[in-house]
C-alpha cells in the first residue's frame, strides 16, 4: 500500500548560485545517467539535450545502444564529440535488462538514474532525485510519467494511460502527492545498492524494472514517488502499437509472477480476470444468456463512463480513439498475461530478435531447398499421419452420411478460402520485403475474408438448397468463420516461405493437425456427430494461425489501417491473377465434389471423398510440400536460365517418379487399404480409390509449371491453362456422373493425363527448355510405374490370407519394385540427392551453385 510522506525540497537556485560549472566541480557528486536505446534516432537527440541541460552538471551519461539498425549510434557519437560526459556502450543482445547491467558495470557515479530514450526530463530533475537519495531514507526514487501524444490517437492514448480506469492504482501514471509506492518508472538508485541486488534479471524481456523494485523492497528498502519529478514520455502513437506494447507487458508480468508470486497486485489481475469473465460468458451463452451478457455489459458501462470523463480534456479528433485505447490496454495486457502463463519457462535470451525468421545461411539454394523440403516433409508425413489416423477413427465412429454432409459444407468454403488474400500472400514471396507492403497485404486479407464471411452467412440457405440438405445451413455458417481465421495467418506464412524458414511452418501444421484430430475424435466420442468434424476444423485453423504469428518478428505498423503509400498496386497486379488462377484451379480440382454432391447425394460424396483422401494425402500433398519450397526458389533464380532449367528438370523427374510409384501402389493395394483402415462398410470407396490414385499420378506430371510460371512472374499463363483445364474436365465429369462415383473417378483420371502433357509443352516454350529434355525427365516414371505394378500384382491377385498381412506384403513388394526400377532407369537422381543431403559433398546441380 502507498502512504503519504512529507519531505523537504531545496530551493531551485540554492546550489546554482555559485554558477553551474563551479558548483559541479566543488560540491556535486558524480551521478550516472543511463539511457538504454534501440532504434531511437527520432527521440534520442531531444532526450540527451534535456539530460545535458540539467543544473546538476557533474554527470556521466551512459547511452547503451541495444543493437540498433538506424542512426542511434551516430547520434550518440555526435553528442560525445561535443560533450565529454556522454559515453557510448554497445549491447549486441539488444534487451533492456542486459543494457542496464552493462551500464551498471561501467557506472562511476554514486547514484544511478535511468532515463529512457523516448523521454525528456526538466532541468532540476537530477538535483531533486539526488536530494531525496542523499537523505538515506529511500532505496529508489521516481517521478510521474506524463504521456505525450503527437497524433490524435497518441493524445487519446496519453489520456488513457493517465486514467485510473486505464491503469488502475498505478500511481506513477496519475499520482498527485508524494508517497511511498511499490514501483517507480525510470528509477534512481544508489549505485552500490543496485550492485548489491545483482542488477536487473536478464531473463525478463519486460517488467524487469518492477521485478528489480520488488527485490529492492524485499531487501528492506522503500521507494518514493514525487509527482514534481515530471517525465515527458513519448507514448505509442497508434492503437495497434499500444495493444502490442501492453501484450508484451502482460507476458512480462506473467514471467515476474512466476518468479515472485507474492509480487502480484490486484491491478495486475484485473485485465486477465476480465478476459476470463468474457470467456466464461461465451461458454454460458447457449444456456444462460442474461448471465453470459453480464461481464460484457459491466465492462461496456465502465468504458462509457471512463470515456466520457476522460475525453473532456481531449480535442474532438482524439476523443474517437479513446475507447479503443482503453480496450487495447486491457485486452493486450490480459491476453499477454495468459500467454505468459501458458509458457513453460521464462523467455531466456538466446539470440537477437532481428535474426528470427531470417534466411538460411550458406549451403547454396539447392541445399536450402532440400532443407526446406525436409521440414515440409516432416510436416507432411507427421501431420497427414495424424489426419489419417483421426479419419480412420472417425470412420468407425460416424456414419458415411455424416462425412458427406460436412463435405458438402466444405465445398464452397474451399473455393472462398483460396481467394481471401487476393493473391497478396504469393506477391509477398515474389517482391522484396517491406513492412508497409506486409501491412497492406494483412489488411486486404482481413477485409476480403470478412466480406466472404458475411456473404457466406447470408448465402448459407441457398447452398443448403443447392445440395438438397437443409442441415448444411448451420454447418456452412460455422465453417465460414475459418475463412477469416486462415486469412489472418496468410502474411506470416508468406514471410516464412520467402525466407525459406520452414521449421516454424512445420510446427504450425503439426499443431493444426493435432488440435483438429484430437478435438474431432473427442467430440465424436461424446456424440456430437458431424459437428465434431467442424469444431475440430475450426480449432485447427486457430492453432495454425497463432503458431505462425508466434514464429515471425513482423507485427503490423502504426499505419496498418492506411493503404496510401503501401505499394498496393504492384501487389494486386501480381496477386489478383495468381488468386484468379488459384480459384480456377480450385474449381477444376474440386468440381468433382460439386457434381457428386449435387447429382449423386451426400452418401455418395462420402465414399468419393474417402477414396480421394488417400491419394490426396500420399501424393498431392507431397507435391504441395515441394511447391511451397519451389516457388521462392524459382523466384530467386528467375534471372539465371541455367539454374532455372536445372532445377525445373530435377524437380519434374523426382515428382514424376514419386507420383508414379505412389499412385500405382495405391491403386494396386486399394481393396486391402479400404478393408484394413476403414472397414468393410466403406467398400464402395475401393474403385474411386483405384481411379483417383492414377489421377494423382497423372496430375503429378503437370504440377511443375505452376510454381515455375509464378516464380518467373507469369501467373497470367496459369489463368489461361486453368480455363482450358476447366473446359476439358467439366464435361468429362458430367458424363462420368451417369455411371455413379466410379464413372466420375475414371473421368478424372482420363482427363488428367492429356492435360499434364499440354502443361509440359507450354512449359517447354515459355521456359525455353527443349521438349526432348522434358520427355527424358518423364521416362523414368514410366519404368517405376511398371516395376511397382509387376511387383504388387502377385500379392493382389494370387496371395490368400488376412487382409492386413496381404497389405503389408503388397506395400513391401511395391517399395522394392520402385527402388529396383529407379536404380535401373535413373541412377542420377539417387546420386544427386546424395550430394545434396550429405554435408560436405559437392553440389553439382545448376540450382545448387551458390
Amino acid at each position: 500500500m502507498s502512504k503519504l510522506v512529507t519531505v523537504p525540497l531545496p530551493a531551485p537556485n540554492e546550489e546554482a548560485s555559485l554558477g553551474p560549472y563551479l558548483s559541479s566541480m566543488l560540491d556535486q557528486e558524480l551521478v550516472t545517467v543511463v539511457v538504454p536505446a534501440r532504434n531511437e534516432e527520432t527521440n534520442l537527440g531531444h532526450c540527451l539535450t534535456s539530460i545535458l541541460g540539467q543544473d546538476w552538471r557533474n554527470l556521466q551519461v551512459l547511452v547503451v545502444d541495444g543493437a540498433s539498425t538506424d542512426g542511434t549510434g551516430a547520434i550518440v557519437q555526435s553528442f560525445a564529440r561535443r560533450d565529454h560526459r556522454v559515453e557510448l556502450l554497445v549491447n549486441p543482445r539488444g534487451t533492456i535488462p542486459a543494457s542496464l547491467n552493462l551500464a551498471l558495470r561501467a557506472a562511476r557515479g554514486s547514484w544511478l538514474i535511468r532515463v529512457d530514450a523516448h523521454a525528456s526530463v526538466p532541468p532540476d530533475y537530477v538535483r531533486r532525485l539526488v536530494h531525496h537519495l542523499e537523505s538515506g531514507d529511500w532505496g529508489g526514487v521516481g517521478g510521474r510519467k506524463d504521456g505525450q501524444g503527437v497524433t490524435p490517437a497518441g493524445r487519446a492514448i496519453a489520456a488513457a494511460m493517465a486514467s485510473p480506469f486505464g491503469v488502475g492504482n498505478s500511481t506513477y501514471h496519475h499520482g498527485r502527492s508524494v508517497q511511498t509506492v511499490d514501483h517507480i518508472p525510470f528509477g534512481a538508485y544508489p549505485t552500490a545498492l543496485a550492485r548489491e541486488l545483482g542488477g536487473w534479471d536478464e531473463r525478463l524481456l519486460a517488467n524487469e524494472d518492477f521485478e528489480f523494485d520488488y527485490r529492492l523492497r524485499q531487501h528492506g528498502r522503500k521507494l518514493l514517488f514525487d509527482p514534481e519529478l515530471k517525465i515527458d514520455w513519448q507514448c505509442r502513437q497508434s492503437v495497434p502499437d499500444l495493444f502490442h506494447q501492453y501484450r508484451r507487458y502482460g507476458r512480462g508480468k506473467a514471467d515476474v509472477a512466476r518468479l515472485h508470486p507474492a509480487s502480484l497486485q490486484p491491478r495486475h489481475l484485473a485485465a486477465p480476470g476480465l478476459l476470463g469473465s468474457w470467456l466464461g460468458g461465451l461458454l454460458l451463452l447457449p444456456m444462460l444468456r442474461l448471465l453470459a451478457a453480464l461481464p460484457f455489459a459491466v465492462y461496456l458501462l465502465g468504458l462509457a463512463f471512463a470515456t466520457a470523463h476522460t475525453s473532456r480534456a481531449l480535442d474532438p479528433r482524439a476523443r474517437r480513439y479513446l475507447p479503443a485505447a482503453f480496450l487495447a490496454m486491457h485486452v493486450g495486457w490480459g491476453l499477454g498475461f495468459w500467454e505468459g502463463l501458458a509458457r513453460r519457462r521464462l523467455s531466456l535470451p538466446r539470440r537477437s530478435p532481428a535474426n528470427r525468421g531470417g534466411s538460411p545461411i550458406g549451403g547454396g539454394l539447392a541445399r536450402a531447398a532440400v532443407h526446406g523440403v525436409a521440414w515440409q516433409s516432416v510436416s507432411f508425413f507427421a501431420g497427414k499421419a495424424l489426419v489419417l489416423v483421426a479419419t480412420a477413427i472417425l470412420a468407425h465412429l460416424l456414419q458415411p452420411s455424416a462425412f458427406g454432409v460436412v463435405a458438402l459444407a466444405l465445398v464452397f468454403i474451399t473455393f472462398a478460402d483460396v481467394v481471401t488474400d487476393l493473391g497478396l500472400a504469393q506477391a509477398l514471396v515474389f517482391f522484396p520485403l517491406e513492412r508497409r507492403r506486409n501491412d497492406a497485404a494483412l489488411l486486404v486479407c482481413l477485409a476480403v475474408s470478412g466480406t466472404f464471411v458475411v456473404i457466406a452467412m447470408l448465402a448459407a440457405p441457398l447452398v443448403a438448397s443447392f445440395f438438397g440438405h437443409p442441415e448444411v445451413t448451420g454447418m456452412f455458417r460455422a465453417l465460414s468463420l475459418s475463412l477469416m481465421v486462415r486469412a489472418s495467418g496468410q502474411v506470416p506464412d508468406a514471410l516464412l516461405r520467402k525466407s525459406l524458414h520452414f521449421r516454424p511452418r512445420t510446427i504450425a501444421e503439426l499443431g493444426r493437425a493435432t488440435a483438429q484430430g484430437a478435438l474431432s475424435v473427442a467430440l465424436a466420442v461424446t456424440g456430437y456427430g458431424p459437428w465434431a468434424i467442424i469444431d475440430g476444423y475450426l480449432a485447427g485453423c486457430m492453432v495454425w494461425s497463432l503458431l505462425l504469428w508466434w514464429a515471425v518478428p513482423y507485427r503490423p505498423g502504426r499505419s496498418f489501417w492506411r493503404l496510401r503509400g503501401a505499394g498496393l498496386r504492384p501487389l494486386l497486379q501480381f496477386g489478383v491473377p495468381a488468386a484468379g488462377t488459384a480459384l480456377l484451379l480450385c474449381l477444376v480440382f474440386n468440381l468433382d465434389y460439386l457434381i457428386v454432391g449435387r447429382l449423386l447425394g451426400a452418401k455418395a460424396l462420402a465414399y468419393y471423398t474417402l477414396g480421394f483422401r488417400l491419394p490426396e494425402l500420399v501424393i498431392i500433398s507431397v507435391f504441395n510440400v515441394i511447391s511451397v519450397v519451389a516457388f521462392p526458389l524459382f523466384s530467386r533464380v528467375r534471372e539465371n536460365e541455367q539454374r532455372l532449367h536445372g532445377g525445373y528438370l530435377l524437380g519434374l523427374r523426382v515428382q514424376a517418379i514419386y507420383g508414379a510409384a505412389a499412385g500405382v501402389g495405391l491403386a494396386m493395394a486399394a481393396p486391402m487399404i479400404v478393408d484394413v483402415a476403414f472397414g468393410r462398410a466403406w467398400g464402395a470407396a475401393i474403385v474411386p480409390l483405384e481411379a483417383l490414385a492414377l489421377y494423382a499420378t497423372f496430375r503429378s506430371l503437370g504440377l511443375g509449371p505452376h510454381e515455375a510460371f509464378r516464380g518467373i512472374g507469369r501467373p497470367d499463363l496459369l489463368v489461361r491453362l486453368s480455363l482450358l483445364r476447366l473446359a476439358v474436365v467439366a464435361p468429362a465429369l458430367l458424363i462420368g456422373a451417369r455411371f455413379g462415383i466410379d464413372g466420375v473417378s475414371w473421368a478424372q483420371a482420363a482427363a488428367a493425363l492429356p492435360l499434364a502433357l499440354v502443361m509440359q509443352v507450354v512449359a517447354s516454350r515459355v521456359l525455353g527448355i527443349p521438349l526432348r529434355q522434358i520427355i527424358r525427365a518423364l521416362e523414368p516414371a514410366a519404368a517405376v510405374a511398371l516395376g511397382v505394378a509387376l511387383a504388387m500384382a502377385p500379392v493382389r491377385f494370387l496371395m490368400v490370407g488376412p487382409e492386413p498381412v496381404r497389405l503389408a506384403f503388397a506395400l513391401a513388394a511395391g517399395a522394392a519394385g520402385a527402388v529396383l526400377a529407379v536404380a535401373l532407369a535413373d541412377r542420377r537422381v539417387a546420386i544427386e540427392f546424395k550430394r545434396l543431403i550429405i554435408p560436405g559433398s559437392q553440389v553439382q546441380l545448376a540450382m545448387g551453385a551458390k
